[in-house]
């Protein structure tokens, strides 16, 4: 993080201790706009994710429409595809959430 290595060089500088407290004033303040904008960003792709799954649940409304000696194999290979991305956009959605938590809370 760009702000804990600006806040170790400061410290190792030597400032005094009125220009190390406004430094160390500017840096929470960064500090705190930095996570904002990763916790935005991850809940901007979250709902990315929340949002294609919803297309895939859609997708897989064809479901019903298979019968068990449907001809064409490759329908339930493409269902089963479709159940992959549903893992995988969850899977990408739960990461994304736990960065928009940020540190704060668990």
């Amino acid at each position: 993080m760009v702000v804990e290595r600006l806040r170790r060089s400061i410290a190792e500088a030597g400032l005094d201790c009125n220009c190390r407290e406004a430094a160390n004033d500017v840096l929470d303040r960064a500090g705190l706009e930095e996570d904002l904008v990763r916790r935005a960003g991850g809940l901007a792709d979250a709902r990315k994710m929340r949002d294609a799954i919803v297309i895939v649940l859609a997708l897989l409304g064809e479901l019903d429409e298979l019968m068990p000696d449907e001809p064409d194999r490759s329908a339930f290979h493409e269902i089963a595809g479709l159940f992959q991305d549903v893992a995988d956009f969850a899977a990408y959605g739960a990461t994304a959430a736990v960065r928009a938590a940020g540190q704060g809370n668990a």
